[in-house]
């Protein structure tokens, strides 16, 4: 379980100076509440939840998350101009999760981060987020259509670039 909330924490944007007192903590609230999750699965939700809750008060804390607001209509636009126009072939493949993963909402984020990063199923995401399934299900389809939309945009610059530097001068 270590390791599901250090990158759920390092994903979410907490620095490396913070992260192993953001995990800590996270380990400290999920032993006090250890005696309530009897089944495995129970637990894993359990400690998803409390990793949800100390990554936002951190982040909060420290200036990183706003609180949530609606969406703009700027926001509902994920890929524009200035995004075609930078270079995302160049980028290693973290930096481009971390350009993806900032163009969604804080609930795309976490949707897709939980459910399809880590694998969580859409009962435990659901859970977790304190969403029915259905509210999950629209988050996933908008964070994938984010995904999609800018992995096409690298595929599209990658194929380019390879088709630039293989023409005939």
């Amino acid at each position: 379980h270590f390791d599901f909330v250090w990158r759920f924490a390092a994903s979410r944007g907490v620095s490396a100076a913070a992260l192993e007192a953001v995990v800590q903590e996270v380990f400290e609230a999920v032993h006090a509440e250890v005696s309530g999750f009897e089944e495995p699965s129970a637990l894993r939700v359990g400690i998803a939840s409390v990793s949800r809750h100390v990554v936002q008060r951190h982040l909060r804390k420290n200036g990183k998350l706003a609180p949530p607001e609606p969406p703009t209509a700027e926001e509902l636009t994920p890929i524009d101009e200035q995004d075609a126009e930078e270079p995302l072939h160049d980028k290693t493949p973290g930096q481009l999760l971390d350009f993806v993963l900032d163009k969604m909402s804080e609930s795309q984020r976490e949707a897709f981060i939980l459910r399809d990063m880590e694998g969580l199923s859409m009962a435990e995401t659901s859970e977790i987020l304190g969403v029915n399934e259905n509210t999950l299900r629209v988050w996933l389809h908008d964070a994938r259509t984010v995904f999609n939309g800018i992995s096409a945009l690298v595929r599209a610059q990658r194929f380019w670039v390879t088709r630039e530097s293989e023409s005939p001068p």
